[in-house]
């Protein structure tokens, strides 16, 4: 048995690479908009980390703020309803543990901010809805509104085991385990930066899918 009762991973940059679908779908609404971005803008992936409205700000020619909320529906209705994420994948060594994790009887979770439509819909077409127990997003909530802290607690009063652990690439990611009073694994791999990362004190950090198995105590 491994050292937890239940995993919850974050899904963007811990689970899977995300970054260039959702590049497609910014160019997608950038094109309909008539302009495009900086090739080096978006060769960062650290600029997915911006807002919609400062993403928006760098397109060239730029539309003005009247033509945003058309930008911001059609990058929406492109990546939750037009996308087929063809660029989305699982981290090398991924997959072996998540199977490695359920093959020790543990439960695990997605806790993500992504929208629920969006992530079930890769799950869907990519064939990983089996392999987790369940998953949260602010919008699987009537009221839409909840952080991270609270997706966390939620599935801890809901699954009531003994111990828990998140896995995440975020300063954020850590201090919602804090608040938690759970052990988190900082994942240096993401697309967080390494440095707030580690200011967020993490129990443990992580460098790849091997080293996320040897701190869960799995596949040893």
């Amino acid at each position: 048995m491994g050292k937890y009762d239940v995993i919850l991973w974050d899904f963007d940059g811990t689970l899977a690479y995300t970054g260039k679908d959702v590049w497609n779908s910014l160019e997608y609404a950038a094109a309909e908009c008539g302009g495009t971005f900086p090739k080096a803008f978006v060769e960062n992936d650290s600029n997915l980390g911006l807002s919609v409205m400062e993403i928006y700000r760098q397109l060239d020619p730029y539309p003005g703020e009247k033509n945003f909320l058309r930008f911001d529906a059609l990058v929406t209705r492109h990546y939750r309803e037009l996308s087929d994420y063809n660029d989305t994948y699982l981290y090398p060594g991924i997959l072996e543990t998540i199977h490695q994790i359920s093959e020790n009887g543990l439960k695990q979770y997605i806790i993500t901010m992504k929208p629920q439509e969006a992530l079930e819909r890769i799950l869907m077409k990519k064939g990983w809805e089996s392999l987790f127990d369940g998953w949260y997003s602010p919008d699987s909530f009537d009221d839409r509104d909840r952080t991270k802290s609270e997706l966390i607690s939620h599935v801890i009063a809901e699954t009531g085991a003994k111990k828990y652990i998140y896995l995440g690439d975020t300063w954020s990611d850590i201090a919602a385990s804090r608040e938690n009073h759970i052990d988190s694994i900082a994942i240096a791999y993401g697309d967080g930066e390494t440095r707030l990362l580690l200011e967020q004190n993490p129990t443990f950090v992580a460098d790849n899918a091997f080293e996320i198995g040897k701190i869960l105590g799995i596949g040893e």
